[in-house]
Formats: C-alpha cells, structure tokens, sequence
C-alpha cells in the first residue's frame, strides 16, 4: 500500500468554535480567488503521496486538492465528488485512491470518481473473515457503529459489538444524537490486529476473531482522533480532551499526566488552551528517523526523540497552532496539514504552500 494519511473524523475549517467534543460550528473564511488562496484557507484534513510523488490534500469545504510540482488542482463536487469536506485518503495497491467524505466514500482513478456504498450487515460464508481474512495492505474505512476493509476483491462491513446498556440507551431513546461508537481513527497493529478509535467508548481491538476494548485512564471520555504504532511497538493514542497518551507493555499511561504537559481542563473550561500544554492531539506520525510527531488543535506541533518533547508553534514559523494532519514524503520532509493551509518542515524553517518561502521543489 502507498503512502496514506488518515486522521480524525470531525473536525472543523477556517475558523471555528465547539461547544462539545463532537459539535462543531463552521464559520467559512472569505472566498479565495485563486487556487493557492483556497488552499491557504483550507483546513486540510489528510495528505497522500501517490506513486509519482504527487501530494493530494484532502480539505474541509474545498475538495480535493493535488499538488505537482508546485502546480495545484482543485476536484470538487462539480467533478463528481460526493462532498468537498474530505476525511481520509488513502491509495490502494493499484493507485487508486479512495477518499471517506462527510457524504460517503468514494474512489478516483485519476479521471472519474465513483461512490463506493458500504454494507450494512456483516458478511457470512464464503465472504466471512473467518473463511477470507483480510490482508496486510487492506484498506480500513470508518462505518456505522463499525468499520469496512477493501482488500482488493470486495468491501466488506465489520460490526463492533455494542455494550448492553448502549443497546438499552438506544431502544429508549430512539433520538439520541451523540454517537458513542462513532469512528474517529483506525490502526493496523503490526501483530495483525485492528484498533478502532471511537468518540466516547475508547479503543475496540479485533485480532481477526475477537474484540477487546481499551478504555482505562479516562480514554473514553472523549474522542480517540489519532493513533499510530511507532518502531518501538508503542502505540501513541491522541484523545480529544483527554490528551496523548501512549500503551506499552499492555499498560495505557496518559502520557502528558507523566510528563506534566498536559491540559486536563480542557473540556471543562470550553476548550481553551494552556501554552506549552497538550490537550487534544489531532495528527500522530513517526518519521524514518525514529521522531514521533504530534499534531495538536491546541498547542501546534510536538517531537518526541525518545527522551525529550520540543514544541513548534506560530512562533516558530507555523501558520496556525491548530493541525490536523501529518505526512512524510518520499525525499524526508515532513507535511503538516493545517487548520489554514498546508506546511512543509525540513528540520530547519517551516514554509507554507502558496505563501512566502515556498520554493516549490
């Protein structure tokens, strides 16, 4: 599989304010007149690399937009995307890339878009994980109250078993709104396993038969936005309020409690944020050299060397301390997708795509 970003699954554009972990309240920006201007409003939700090298940015109310060799196009709904707020992106084996939306999921083979429908209903027989297992280079799409995987012959639906008290919740309360189980990220474990993030009810593990769930230190008490395994075996888990917290050993710490950066009063102080301070980790990636990045709504960008955090926010040269999403490319550079466009960092400056210092390579 290439290179994928998949991050969060609410979250907001331009400039925003939310009154709950899983409301948000969207004030668009001035329209842009031009290509690089719409980019330097978005806010950009996922970033992929295809195999030519090329850049895609999947924003919120913009579209789609891929980035050439400092050219950018824009594909919105007028070209047949379900929505211009894009979620995820992710490349399959033979290059297509497909695109989770807030209308739905979709494929694009370079030239057209094709929605995808998702099943409603587990597969049986011959269709069964049991009887064919998904692959290592599966794809895995956030669903209703569960996920779906394309492993290349079909998309199929993986239900997440619902806690008796939830099933209850429901019955009585045909209306609820909030969605407990609502997928937020998703996580191939390198011992073969899938970790799904969820709004209020922690991880949900499946080891290809079974589900377990993850919901010690508070980590259900808000959404898990972003998860990521790093060459240690740590798994590093970005919780929307709760803060960054890291599972080794079998044992879930808060990591932020551990190393006094964290912002536990985010949610009961309507989400203000403290400097120097980790609240609500949006964006986790570790790059070839063995730093494990943090994209925080709240506090800009974190690297962990193994031993110590350093903080990059406006001040040292980020457009916004609100990030949503991460990549590093095929040359090294890390991409750092924003609440107001797209950066790159090189390990010395921080440069925006379409603003001063872009030297478009």
């Amino acid at each position: 599989m290439l290179a994928a970003a998949l991050s969060g699954w609410i979250t907001l554009a331009g400039l925003a304010a939310m009154d709950a972990p899983a409301q948000v309240v969207f004030f668009p920006p001035a329209p842009a007149t031009d290509d690089e201007g719409r980019l330097r409003q978005s806010h950009v939700r996922a970033i992929a690399q295809d195999a030519k090298g090329r850049l895609w940015f999947g924003t919120d109310g913009e579209g789609l937009c891929r980035y050439d060799n400092g050219a950018l196009t824009f594909f919105t709904e007028k070209d047949g995307l379900p929505s211009n707020f894009v979620r995820t992106l992710q490349f399959d084996d033979q290059g297509t890339l497909w695109l989770t939306t807030r209308d739905g999921l979709s494929r694009f083979d370079g030239t057209t878009f094709t929605r995808v429908e998702v099943p409603t209903s587990a597969p049986t027989g011959d269709e069964s994980f049991t009887a064919r297992p998904p692959g290592p280079d599966a794809l895995w799409f956030a669903a209703h109250d569960g996920v779906a995987v394309y492993d290349g012959t079909s998309l199929r639906y993986l239900p997440m078993p619902l806690d008796a008290a939830d099933v209850r919740r429901r019955r009585e309360n045909p209306g609820l709104l909030r969605p407990y189980y609502g997928v937020y990220s998703i996580l191939k474990h390198r011992d073969g396993s899938i970790w799904i993030g969820t709004e209020a009810r922690g991880v949900c593990r499946w080891d290809g038969l079974n589900f377990s769930w993850i919901r010690d230190e508070d980590i259900d008490k808000a959404a898990i936005r972003s998860m990521c395994q790093d060459s240690r075996g740590d798994v590093w888990l970005g919780n929307s309020g709760v803060g960054l917290f890291r599972y080794h050993d079998g044992k879930l710490t808060n990591f932020g409690v551990e190393r006094g950066i964290d912002n536990r009063s985010w949610l009961q102080n309507r989400f203000k944020p403290m400097p120097g301070r980790i609240a609500n980790p949006h964006a986790i990636l570790e790059t070839r050299d063995g730093m494990v990045w943090f994209g925080t709504y709240d506090s800009g960008l974190w690297r962990y060397d193994g031993k110590e955090m350093k903080n990059y926010t406006m001040a040292d040269g980020l457009p916004t301390d609100s990030i949503s999403s991460l990549l590093e490319d095929e040359k090294g550079v890390l991409w750092i997708g924003t609440f107001s466009g797209v950066c790159r960092f090189d390990g010395v400056r921080f440069a925006k795509i379409g603003g001063a210092g872009d030297s478009r390579p």
